[in-house]
């Protein structure tokens, strides 16, 4: 499954978007979602994080493991379900 965090959330509405979500589950943060990327890298390391370069570059954010566009677009053709995550 592949989750899409765009927007920042406390850490109580992270935890329960993401406890529970399996080893299977790909998460792109974009937007203000890159802001997270590094503390759900560390919180749920079963879960593969990618933060969107274009997004870490314009706020300044180092995220752990980023993701161009096309390899966004390249990774959406591999999972046919979405989810976009909101509290």
């Amino acid at each position: 499954m592949l989750l899409v965090l765009d927007q920042h959330l406390d850490l109580d509405e992270l935890s329960g978007l993401l406890d529970g979500q399996s080893d299977t589950t790909t998460l792109v943060c974009c937007s203000d979602g890159v802001y997270l990327a590094h503390h759900i890298a560390q919180q749920w390391p079963h879960i593969t994080c990618f933060a969107l370069t274009a997004d870490c570059e314009s706020r300044g954010v180092d995220a752990p493991q980023t993701l161009s566009h096309s390899e966004w677009v390249a990774l959406s053709f591999q999972h046919k379900q979405w989810i976009s995550l909101a509290p």
